[in-house]
């Protein structure tokens, strides 16, 4: 049996086709064009064009039998009646909400009460702070319909507006506790529950229409589950969906996330907590993590030195500059959006390898702070399963596990999220019974060294003086 999972990620669109029996048979992925993409607002409908184009070609007219559905966590796109986007969509990294999140968070009772039931801080990450900022310069949303945009993928693959609880809680519009959209935020943004999609979950499959079914090369009729994202499903390819289970993804941004079996939200708010694909997933994010990374080889060294050139020397062991990766604002902890960062400390000795390696380790600083928070609140993972971009350097890999100083599972694929992907489609083709028991077998493992361990916490600590003083 075939499943074909398509993704529409934050820069590409990718397609998986999953034998049940063999596993991954086919994989493609199809970089979007710059025009797709100006400063966060992305082509909605080209978005779309270019998934489905993946997807034909990683089906190749083979019988698939159920469609698994993913995408960016946070997005969003503003149709007319009919669904047609009358803006471009607005993605997580859409930046111009900036100023409206920081009049919100200096109302600590009015950010604290979105906080603690939504899970998701004001912040230029969530939805409703786009669309606040797009009625501000004009737009009237007052007859409009909002998808995400694998939302937006699935009614025009399957004709029906369905967004999943899942996908909902990322954008910062669900209440995390009722499970349905949030009163209080959809009053502050002027909309109503019906301008969203009706909310369901990975078992409400809808069939493939002929008009998606031509484009991609398949049969009509076959299921398409509604969306999730890519987070979440990550959760899922990796068999992290049992409590205590955590994953750990390093690619444009980086993430932590740990299964629950109920909200977990932090006093201050320094995590996020959505629904997952069943449960709760807590966690945070970062702004910055590939993104700091190519920006420095690209635009500090002009391309000069490669990414085994910067690796080839062993790893500098002392005192390196500190890193704060904040290029594109924080996240989490702190959910300063207008936070800036950049090089501390830095010496006459420094090389362009001691700063290299300085930004790896700012990047996994910035995810360990919010690691010490989300542990203090929920305990010690049981497992921590690690993907994507960082698995492709040994170093920084190595960096990982031994400032954690924990032993970290390497998760085989190299797109986990298309995996937790073909697991929903599985079953809805009835080939898997539960979801929860998808799992990858004999995971490598990143080993900690302990003769690092004193020298990373000092290390941690100086990071730590400058996050605490506001240093950029």
């Amino acid at each position: 049996m075939l499943a074909l999972v398509l993704e529409s990620s934050t820069s590409a669109a990718k397609a998986l086709l999953y034998d049940d029996k063999l596993g991954v048979v086919a994989e493609e992925s199809e970089p979007y064009s710059p025009d797709f993409d100006s400063g966060g607002r992305q082509d909605a409908d080209k978005v779309y064009q270019v998934t489905l184009e993946a997807g034909r070609k990683a089906a190749a007219g083979r019988r698939v039998e159920a469609i698994g559905l993913g995408g960016v966590w946070h997005s969003i796109v503003p149709c007319d009646q009919d669904m047609n986007p009358v803006e471009r969509s607005c993605i997580w990294s859409f930046t111009e909400p900036g100023e409206i999140c920081r009049e919100l968070r200096a109302d600590q009772k009015i950010a604290g009460g979105i906080y603690r039931r939504t899970g998701c801080m004001p912040n230029i990450t969530y939805q409703p702070y786009a669309i606040l900022h797009l009625t501000r310069n004009g737009f009237d949303p007052t007859n409009r319909l909002f998808a995400s945009q694998a939302g937006f993928n699935f009614f025009h693959l399957a004709g029906e507006r369905l967004e999943t609880k899942n996908i909902v809680s990322g954008m910062g519009l669900l209440n995390t506790h009722d499970l349905i959209y949030d009163r209080g935020v959809l009053e502050m943004i002027g909309c109503r529950p019906e301008q969203f999609g009706p909310l369901a979950d990975y078992r409400e499959v809808r069939p493939l229409k002929k008009k998606a079914a031509v484009l991609l090369g398949l049969s009509p009729g076959i299921p398409v589950v509604p969306p999730h994202s890519d987070g979440a499903l990550n959760q899922v390819g990796n068999g992290c969906m049992r409590a205590g289970a955590m994953t750990f993804s390093v690619g444009t941004s980086a993430a932590i996330r740990l299964s629950t079996n109920r909200p977990v939200l932090s006093d201050p708010p320094g995590t996020w907590c959505y629904v997952g694909v069943e449960d709760w997933l807590c966690g945070a994010a970062t702004n910055g993590a590939c993104n700091c990374v190519n920006w420095f080889k690209e635009t500090v060294l002009e391309n000069r030195w490669s990414f085994s050139e910067l690796e080839s020397e062993p790893s500098v062991k002392g005192r390196t500059p500190v890193f704060l990766p904040f290029l594109f604002g924080e996240r989490c902890p702190g959910w300063n959006d207008n936070r800036r960062g950049g090089f501390m400390e830095l010496r006459p000795g420094d090389t362009a390898v001691s700063l290299f390696q300085g930004l790896l380790e700012g990047v996994v600083f910035n995810i360990f702070h919010c690691y010490n928070i989300l542990t203090g609140l929920a305990g010690e993972p049981d497992e921590i399963v690690m993907s994507g971009g960082i698995i492709n350097s040994p170093l920084w890999l190595q960096m990982a596990a031994d400032i954690f100083q924990r032993e970290i599972s390497l998760s085989p694929a190299a797109q986990a999220s298309t995996l937790g992907g073909a697991a929903v489609a599985l079953h809805a083709a009835g080939r898997l019974d539960d979801v929860r028991s998808f799992r990858q077998t004999d995971l490598r493992k990143a080993v900690p060294r302990k003769d690092r361990a004193g020298e990373y916490a000092d290390k941690f600590s100086r990071y730590l003086e400058h996050y605490a003083r506001g240093d950029l």
